[in-house]
């Protein structure tokens, strides 16, 4: 019996073993490249690999939702220069310098950091990588290999601005809800502000600030608390405004938001909204980079360029609103109306803006208060 089982266990490890050699084969048979993989990949390896760095989830149906379709359209337009890698969900702190050194290891030489507090961090990896070119969103810092990029996403605040003021003809209280107090933020809500106010002077702004880029309760009080004090039109500004117009949907009012169009779900009560058009800027600056024509610096444009654009009207809008924003669009692009011309007077009643002048992009960029009939800026 022993014999027996000892010759049993010798066939069974006999098949085993072939077993095992069986699957190392098909293993190693299946990570040799093919014939016809060896051109693409020798193709990929020649051309320029850009990566973006995303503070939140490409699925957000906003600020990173949008990012990720601009990388997408212009890999479309550029598919036979341009590699891109992305990484989603990158915290504002030491993790974005390791990503993005981890990008640079791997062959990168183009680096979109697409969050406002990535800026000093970003700086500090440009010093450390001279041959990289580093393109930074919303900042207002550059160095020798670092640029800056927005969209002059004011314009169509101040569109929608005008089309909430003629939708909503018997409300002057306004709100809005921010994730910081912070710049690009203030642009938007000053800019909605002047709009607003040039159809109704006596409209104003409350603000509440949720000191989070995404945090849908959070997000859910503040409308809901707007509402309690009776406006009428609520401005959404954090990273994915879906659970704000959402609230404001429930609560019977009206909602505009920035970033992507929402109008799905917000069906009655949406305006419209700010929407970014990073395809064509994304395509632009990149096409520099291969060209060796980049130059630090700050790279913008608006309704001009097509890197924005008002998002579609929702059905309380009327044909007469609906008509005076492709007027304003017109104006704007053709730089015949500038939204911050004087003059513009702040919070406090002093006079920020004078008549015949207008702020400058620096000045925008730098933004850091609020125009008269704006309440709740810290």
């Amino acid at each position: 019996m022993i014999q027996i089982n000892n010759q049993f266990r010798t066939l069974t490890n006999i098949w085993l073993l072939i077993i095992v050699a069986a699957v190392l084969g098909c293993l190693v048979w299946t990570l040799q490249p093919t014939a016809e993989a060896a051109p693409d990949s020798d193709k990929t390896s020649e051309k320029l690999k850009v990566g973006f760095v995303l503070v939140g989830p490409t699925s957000d149906w906003g600020f990173n939702y949008q990012h990720n379709q601009g990388r997408l359209a212009l890999e479309a337009r550029l598919r036979d220069q341009v590699h891109t890698v992305v990484a989603e969900n990158i915290p504002e702190t030491a993790e974005v310098e390791r990503i993005m050194q981890r990008m640079i290891n791997e062959g990168a030489k183009l680096i979109y950091a697409t969050s406002y507090g990535y800026l000093d961090l970003a700086l500090k990896v440009a010093a450390k990588n001279p041959d990289v070119t580093f393109m930074h969103c919303l900042g207002n810092k550059q160095s020798e290999n670092l640029g800056t990029y927005s969209s002059n996403m004011w314009e169509v605040a101040y569109v929608g601005g005008v089309v909430a003021a003629m939708t909503a003809k018997d409300n002057a209280q306004f709100g809005f809800v921010g994730a910081h107090p912070i710049p690009p933020v203030l642009w938007i809500l000053n800019a909605f502000t002047l709009g607003a106010q040039s159809v109704n002077k006596d409209i104003t702004v409350d603000t509440i600030f949720t000191n989070s880029w995404y945090n849908p309760a959070a997000e859910t009080e503040a409308v809901n608390s707007l509402a309690s004090k009776g406006v009428e039109v609520v401005y959404m500004l954090v990273d994915s405004g879906i659970a704000g117009v959402q609230a404001a949907e429930r609560a019977g009012i009206y909602s505009l938001a920035q970033h992507a169009d929402l109008s799905s779900f917000a069906p009655k009560g949406w305006i419209t909204g700010s929407v970014w058009g990073w395809a064509n800027l994304y395509e632009d600056v990149t096409l520099s980079v291969i060209n060796k024509t980049w130059k630090s610096g700050h790279i913008g444009g608006g309704l001009k360029e097509g890197y924005t654009e008002l998002a579609p009207f929702g059905p309380a809008v009327g044909g007469e609103a609906q008509q005076r924003a492709r007027e304003l669009i017109a104006k704007i692009a053709a730089g015949e109306l500038n939204v911050f011309a004087g003059p513009i007077y702040d919070t406090a009643g002093k006079e920020r803006v004078p008549a015949g002048e207008s702020l400058s992009i620096g000045q925008i960029l730098s933004l850091d208060w609020g125009v008269q009939g704006v309440s709740g800026i810290p």
